[in-house]
Order: structure tokens, then sequence, then C-alpha cells
């Protein structure tokens, strides 16, 4: 499999032909590069060199000075327009990322009182503990205190309410569990209120022990792949894989992979969409094993990039697509679980990658089938050896493969899952987003993923901020 602009020996450039720098760390993987047509024809006509500009030549040399001073002032403003646009300054309907939000200095997270210009430090308030996702909630009056739920102490109608606001629309699975290492017995009980999940509860005593465990989604599960290395995948093994294409003319290419985890939300790669940020070009086609059998498809309402995304070092590559038309969960389309707090993936653990990514480097083609293919989580520290990377993954990336080569991700397999189990009999969580690597394949030069675990707090607060749009 492969992503963009970043897999093999020598840079790709990224469609629409725009040149797209690598890394600091050499080449990268990168979404599959859509082959663009010829060039139109170049005519360069020479004029004999001249010293002064014609247009100037009727102005005195004051006039002249005021004219070139005007100019000036107006280029300054326009690319001072064009930063802030690029810079997401103007919240407007072209927007594709969250803009960074102006908050009070000294703010403080979940207290029930906005303090940024969106409200996300009011947003991601809640988290699902590992392994038996507890439901916990920052206390609004002390900062980083994550206190459960009372099991007995909530209505029935606020589980719903809790996934609601992080865009899950299915019916939530709860049950009582203990929280051994809860003596006080301090929880949360549900006070009527709705303005927030934060602002719903309050501090209290759970006198039968006994704590709230919530899952949005029956997620992770089969119902019921080529990759460097890998084998060709059956229909339903990989439920949770989508197609991200990008509009081409009258008709939509494949150039990135993604992951479903809900019916209306997709995570992928930031550096997917360098180049083509707007939601109206792409499309995301799921529940397919093969790009020439393409059936269900919906378009795309909103992309959210990492604001922190570096594309020096593509650090921060994550991002969210919303879509327009959340699919239906079948036998081929499931969303795979996202990580829960205190859940690691750890060095030696099997997992597995799945794309349409190239399945031979040299290839100008990706694969038309879903492809597959094991690897082994990889310590950062074997990773950042001299003569692996050198020091270039940071705390939000992840190793995976085989240093001897021969399995990994490849161009087109970008923004893909890297999927594990915690057990062999339990559900699949989303650990890694394909990012980069250098080549494909190559001995010690595995392929490097996006940390899933360290953005689970940002991807349920873009969830929440964007519930309603």
């Amino acid at each position: 499999m492969e992503p963009p602009p970043r897999y093999a020996n020598s840079p790709y450039v990224s469609y629409p032909s725009v040149p797209h720098q690598p890394g600091v760390h050499g080449t990268y993987y990168q979404p599959y590069t859509i082959q663009p047509g010829p060039p139109a024809p170049h005519y360069v006509i020479e004029r004999p060199p001249s010293n002064k500009l014609p247009f100037l030549s009727c102005f005195s040399s004051r006039r002249t000075t005021a004219f070139i001073f005007i100019v000036a002032i107006v280029v300054l403003i326009g690319l001072g327009l064009i930063a802030a646009y690029k810079l997401n300054a103007f919240n407007g309907l072209s927007s594709s990322s969250i803009p960074r939000e102006s908050c009070f200095p000294n703010k403080t997270r979940c207290n029930g009182i906005a303090e940024c210009a969106r409200g996300g430090d009011e947003m991601g308030c809640a988290r699902f503990q590992w392994d038996n996702s507890l439901l916990q909630i920052m206390s609004r009056t002390q900062e980083n205190l994550w206190l459960p739920v009372c099991a007995n102490g909530v209505n029935s109608n606020f589980a719903a309410y809790v996934c609601q606001r992080y865009g899950f629309l299915g019916a939530p699975i709860t049950q009582s569990v203990k929280m051994p290492d809860n003596p006080s017995n301090i929880g949360l009980v549900n006070n009527g209120a709705s303005i927030s999940i934060q602002g719903s509860v309050d501090r209290a005593t759970c006198p039968d022990q006994q704590y709230l465990s919530l899952k949005c989604s029956d997620c992770g599960n089969r119902k019921m792949s080529r990759i460097i290395g890998g084998t060709e995948a059956s229909q339903g093994k990989w439920p949770w894989q989508v197609s991200l294409q990008l509009q081409v003319g009258s008709g939509f290419a494949h150039v990135c992979g993604g992951t479903l985890i809900s019916n209306q939300w997709v995570l992928c790669a930031s550096h997917c969409f360098t180049d083509n940020p707007s939601p109206s070009q792409w499309r995301v086609y799921a529940g397919a094993i093969n790009l020439n059998d393409l059936r269900t498809y919906s378009s795309v309402k909103i992309i959210v990039r990492n604001e922190n995304y570096n594309t020096g070092t593509d650090d921060y590559d994550i991002a969210l697509m919303k879509l327009r038309n959340p699919f239906t969960y079948s036998a081929a389309i499931q969303p795979a679980c996202l990580p829960m707090t205190g859940q690691s993936f750890n060095p030696g653990l099997k997992c597995w990658i799945s794309g349409f990514g190239k399945t031979v480097v040299s290839s100008d083609d990706t694969s038309p089938a879903l492809m597959e293919a094991e690897v082994s989580i990889i310590s950062t520290q074997v990773c950042n050896a001299a003569d692996v990377y050198d020091g270039a993954i940071t705390p939000r990336m992840m190793c995976a493969g085989d240093l001897k080569g021969g399995t990994d991700s490849c161009q087109g397999d970008s923004g893909g899952p890297l999927v594990c189990q915690s057990d062999n009999a339990g559900p699949w969580f989303i650990a890694g987003v394909t990012s980069w690597g250098t080549g494909c394949g190559q001995a010690k030069k595995p392929g490097v993923y996006c940390r899933v675990t360290e953005f689970t707090t940002w991807i349920y607060s873009q969830m929440e901020l964007e519930r309603d749009s």
C-alpha cells in the first residue's frame, strides 16, 4: 500500500501537479499521485532588455514614487488576506480546517464556561477508560480531575446524550462495573441539565460501588487487501477500510485510505489534503474490496485537519472527515474502535495494515484490490536509531513493519488503518494512521504511523464541536 507524495525513492508530486516538498527526513509515503495529462504548450517571447518600465515614463519621479508606494501597499494587503485565508483566520464556509481559537490566557478546561471563541475548551470533557470503557468526566471545579459516573445515578437518556455529543448515532451499550481504586466511592450523578456533558452531572457518592461503562458503538467487529508483501483481503474482513477519492474531471480517483470510526466520521491523515483541502472535491467509498466495483459512497461535509500538522516532519499527521450522508452498517461496512484512555500497543504486538496502495514500488498504479498484511509494532527507541530513522520519530508517531523489509505500506495507503486486537477474540482498535516512510518495504525503513492514542481527546473534541454542522 502507499500514501501520498512520500513513498518511493524519489519524491512524488501531488495532484494537480503542485510541487510538494518532502520532509526533512527524506522521501515519504504519500497519497497516490493522480497522473496529470500532457502539459499545455508554453511559448516564450523574447524582447530587448530595457532599463526602465515604459508605463512609468509619463510620470514624474515624485508621481512614480507615490505610484510604487501605493502598489506595494496593495500587494502587502493582498498577501495578508491570502495568508489569513490559508491560516483559517476567516471562519468561512470554504474553510476545511478547524481554525485556531482565540482563548483567554488562563482558560480552564471543562469548567462549564466557554473561554475560547468556538468553545473548544468545553469539548472533549469525557473519556473512556481502558480496559472496561469506564466513562469518566472531568470535574467542573478541578481541572484534570476525572471522575466516574455512578451507574444508578443517571437517567436512561444520559448514555445516548453523551454518545450523540460525540457524533455516534446508534444505540449505546452500557453496563455496571466495579472500580477497585476508588475506595471513597466518589462519582457523578445526573442533574438533568444538558448544556454540556460536564454540566449535566454533579459530584456525589456511589454507595453501591457500581459505575457506568459506556460504548457508543458496537465497533471493531467483523460481521460476516495488496500492500507490499501482502495478500488480497476478503469481503468484510476489514469493514472499516474506506477509499478517499478526489474529483478528476467528471470522475473520481483513489488518493488515500481512511478508517470509519462511526457511520458519519472517517479518521485519516492530514497530509492527504495538503493540495486539495476542499470537501466538495472528495468522496468516501465504503464496503469495497475492489476499486473496480464501487457501490456505496458519501460526499464530504467537513475536513478537519489537525491545527499543529507540520508539513516538514509530518508530525501531528491526523485529520477527520465528516460525511454528508452517514453510512448504513452492514457486513461490509463497520467502524473500528477508537483506543481508550490508558490503552497501549506495545512493541512486538502483531497488528494489521490494509489499503489500496501500490503492491510494486516501481508501478505507476495503485492496487484495485484491497490488500492486507500483518506487521509488528516496533519501539520508538529502535525506530529512532541512527541507521533507521535517526531521531525523526516523535511521540505522536509509531513504527510498524519488519526491520528486514518486505512488508510495508506504500503510496496510496496514506491515511489508512493500522489496527490491533487486545486479544485474539477482542474488537479491533485503530492504533495508527498511515503517515510516512522511506521507500516501500526497505530494510530498516518500516512504516511510520500517526499514534492515535495521542489524539483521542482531539478527536472527540472535534466531533463534538462539529456535531451540529
